[in-house]
Protein backbone atom coordinates (compact mmCIF):
# COMPACT_ATOMS: atom_id res chain seq x y z
CA UNK A 1 0.00 0.00 0.00
CA UNK A 2 3.01 2.82 -0.71
CA UNK A 3 1.91 5.51 -2.21
CA UNK A 4 -1.79 5.66 -0.99
CA UNK A 5 -2.11 7.94 1.93
CA UNK A 6 -1.76 6.79 5.50
CA UNK A 7 -5.63 7.86 6.37
CA UNK A 8 -6.91 5.16 4.15
CA UNK A 9 -4.28 2.65 4.68
CA UNK A 10 -5.26 0.08 2.51
CA UNK A 11 -6.15 -0.11 -1.30
CA UNK A 12 -9.96 -1.73 -0.87
CA UNK A 13 -10.93 0.39 1.81
CA UNK A 14 -10.07 3.38 -0.44
CA UNK A 15 -12.22 1.46 -3.17
CA UNK A 16 -15.00 0.91 -0.85
CA UNK A 17 -15.43 4.97 0.51
CA UNK A 18 -15.18 5.60 -3.05
CA UNK A 19 -17.98 3.45 -4.21
CA UNK A 20 -19.99 4.71 -1.01
CA UNK A 21 -19.52 8.33 -1.98
CA UNK A 22 -20.39 7.65 -6.09
CA UNK A 23 -23.63 6.08 -5.05
CA UNK A 24 -24.31 8.64 -2.04
CA UNK A 25 -23.86 11.48 -5.34
CA UNK A 26 -26.00 9.84 -7.99
CA UNK A 27 -29.36 10.25 -8.57
CA UNK A 28 -32.00 7.38 -8.28
CA UNK A 29 -35.68 7.49 -9.39
CA UNK A 30 -38.12 8.32 -6.60
CA UNK A 31 -40.84 6.08 -6.15
CA UNK A 32 -43.90 8.51 -5.42
CA UNK A 33 -46.43 5.64 -5.02
CA UNK A 34 -48.81 6.14 -2.03
CA UNK A 35 -49.64 2.38 -0.12
CA UNK A 36 -53.60 2.42 0.19
CA UNK A 37 -54.39 4.88 -2.73
CA UNK A 38 -56.43 3.88 -5.16
CA UNK A 39 -57.84 0.54 -3.23
CA UNK A 40 -59.37 -0.45 0.10
CA UNK A 41 -57.37 -1.14 2.91
CA UNK A 42 -57.99 -2.68 6.10
CA UNK A 43 -58.35 -6.39 8.28
CA UNK A 44 -59.65 -9.53 5.90
CA UNK A 45 -59.60 -7.24 2.38
CA UNK A 46 -58.01 -8.98 -0.19
CA UNK A 47 -55.30 -7.30 -2.10
CA UNK A 48 -56.53 -5.58 -5.73
CA UNK A 49 -56.67 -8.01 -9.15
CA UNK A 50 -55.00 -5.66 -11.09
CA UNK A 51 -52.02 -3.84 -10.18
CA UNK A 52 -51.40 -0.65 -9.09
CA UNK A 53 -50.18 2.37 -10.82
CA UNK A 54 -46.79 3.51 -9.94
CA UNK A 55 -45.92 7.20 -9.76
CA UNK A 56 -41.81 7.09 -10.17
CA UNK A 57 -39.78 10.53 -10.73
CA UNK A 58 -37.40 9.60 -13.19
CA UNK A 59 -33.62 11.03 -12.04
CA UNK A 60 -31.96 13.47 -14.71
CA UNK A 61 -29.19 11.72 -17.52
CA UNK A 62 -26.46 13.49 -15.90
CA UNK A 63 -22.53 13.46 -17.11
CA UNK A 64 -20.60 10.70 -15.81
CA UNK A 65 -18.32 11.57 -13.36
CA UNK A 66 -14.45 13.11 -14.12
CA UNK A 67 -12.75 10.80 -11.94
CA UNK A 68 -15.56 7.32 -13.36
CA UNK A 69 -12.24 5.98 -15.30
CA UNK A 70 -9.74 6.67 -12.05
CA UNK A 71 -9.86 4.50 -9.56
CA UNK A 72 -6.83 6.34 -7.43
CA UNK A 73 -8.75 9.23 -6.88
CA UNK A 74 -11.93 11.19 -5.77
CA UNK A 75 -13.04 14.20 -7.67
CA UNK A 76 -15.77 16.01 -5.68
CA UNK A 77 -17.62 18.90 -8.24
CA UNK A 78 -19.80 19.93 -5.40
CA UNK A 79 -20.18 23.29 -4.49
CA UNK A 80 -18.42 24.59 -0.94
CA UNK A 81 -20.86 27.65 0.00
CA UNK A 82 -18.38 28.29 3.39
CA UNK A 83 -15.74 29.54 0.33
CA UNK A 84 -17.80 31.58 -1.16
CA UNK A 85 -17.22 34.16 1.52
CA UNK A 86 -13.82 34.33 0.64
CA UNK A 87 -13.78 34.57 -3.20
CA UNK A 88 -12.89 38.05 -4.66
CA UNK A 89 -15.28 39.73 -6.59
CA UNK A 90 -13.52 42.79 -7.81
CA UNK A 91 -9.72 43.30 -8.82
CA UNK A 92 -8.34 45.07 -5.25
CA UNK A 93 -7.31 48.78 -5.68
CA UNK A 94 -3.54 48.55 -6.23
CA UNK A 95 -3.37 45.66 -9.39
CA UNK A 96 -4.21 46.75 -12.61
CA UNK A 97 -5.25 43.20 -14.02
CA UNK A 98 -5.94 39.75 -13.01
CA UNK A 99 -2.86 38.08 -13.68
CA UNK A 100 -1.05 39.91 -11.90
CA UNK A 101 -3.32 39.97 -8.65
CA UNK A 102 -3.46 35.74 -8.59
CA UNK A 103 0.58 35.91 -9.07
CA UNK A 104 1.07 37.73 -6.05
CA UNK A 105 -1.93 35.33 -4.02
CA UNK A 106 0.26 32.45 -5.23
CA UNK A 107 3.56 33.52 -3.86
CA UNK A 108 2.59 32.58 0.31
CA UNK A 109 3.76 35.36 2.53
CA UNK A 110 4.24 33.42 6.12
CA UNK A 111 7.20 32.43 7.50
CA UNK A 112 6.99 28.97 6.96
CA UNK A 113 7.63 29.43 3.32
CA UNK A 114 9.99 32.30 3.61
CA UNK A 115 13.08 33.18 5.51
CA UNK A 116 12.49 35.27 8.56
CA UNK A 117 14.38 38.59 7.44
CA UNK A 118 12.09 38.38 3.56
CA UNK A 119 9.34 37.74 5.95
CA UNK A 120 10.04 40.68 7.73
CA UNK A 121 10.58 42.83 4.70
CA UNK A 122 7.18 41.81 3.38
CA UNK A 123 4.98 42.44 6.13
CA UNK A 124 7.19 45.73 7.15
CA UNK A 125 4.73 49.02 6.49
CA UNK A 126 5.14 51.21 3.97
CA UNK A 127 5.77 54.57 6.74
CA UNK A 128 6.59 54.26 9.97
CA UNK A 129 6.00 57.37 12.25
CA UNK A 130 7.71 57.64 15.60
CA UNK A 131 5.73 57.66 18.64
CA UNK A 132 4.72 60.69 20.03
CA UNK A 133 5.05 62.60 16.88
CA UNK A 134 2.21 64.15 15.49
CA UNK A 135 0.01 63.49 12.81
CA UNK A 136 -1.40 66.43 10.78
CA UNK A 137 -4.87 65.82 9.92
CA UNK A 138 -5.87 65.38 5.89
CA UNK A 139 -6.60 69.23 4.78
CA UNK A 140 -9.84 69.52 2.85
CA UNK A 141 -9.59 70.24 -0.53
CA UNK A 142 -10.96 73.37 -2.33
CA UNK A 143 -14.58 73.26 -2.65
CA UNK A 144 -15.13 71.22 -0.48
CA UNK A 145 -14.71 73.58 2.68
CA UNK A 146 -18.33 74.97 2.50
CA UNK A 147 -20.80 71.83 3.76
CA UNK A 148 -24.21 72.66 3.45
CA UNK A 149 -26.48 72.00 6.83
CA UNK A 150 -29.42 69.61 6.61
CA UNK A 151 -32.47 71.61 7.67
CA UNK A 152 -35.11 69.67 9.63
CA UNK A 153 -38.68 69.76 8.26
CA UNK A 154 -41.16 71.67 11.15
CA UNK A 155 -43.96 68.47 11.58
Amino acid sequence: SSGINAEYGDVAQFAEEKAQIVDQETEKDIDLTLPGWGSWGGAGVAPPKKPQKKFIKKAKNTEPRKDAGLSHVIISTKKNRKLDAHLVRHLPHPYKNRSTFEREMRQPIGPQWNSVKAFRNMIKPSETILDGHVIEPISVPKGFDKVPKRTRKAR
